[in-house]
């Protein structure tokens, strides 16, 4: 596995045991607690867009979610990215 791969599972296994301990509800994977701050979180006054299935836009922003996790927007995009090979 190379340095990079490792610094993301890394990162992964944090968020996941940080969550663990104040629980969300969503489930305890990273992709589950991922996509719980980028979809389900209180409607934000900003993001009033009407969604396809006739909702609201919620969650975070990914320079919100990146401050919430004291990481780069650049990393949060590489987690993310992982995330998504792995579907």
């Amino acid at each position: 596995m190379s340095k990079k791969n490792n610094r993301i599972e890394e990162y992964r296994e944090i968020i996941e045991k940080r969550y663990s301990l104040v629980p969300t509800g969503c489930g305890g994977s990273f992709g589950e607690i991922l996509c719980f701050e980028l979809h389900t979180q209180p409607i934000n006054s900003r993001m009033d867009c009407k969604t396809f299935s006739g909702g609201y836009s919620t969650g975070l922003t990914f320079k919100e979610l990146a401050k919430k996790w004291g990481i780069s927007t650049n990393f949060l995009g590489e987690l993310i990215a992982d995330h998504c090979k792995k579907l």
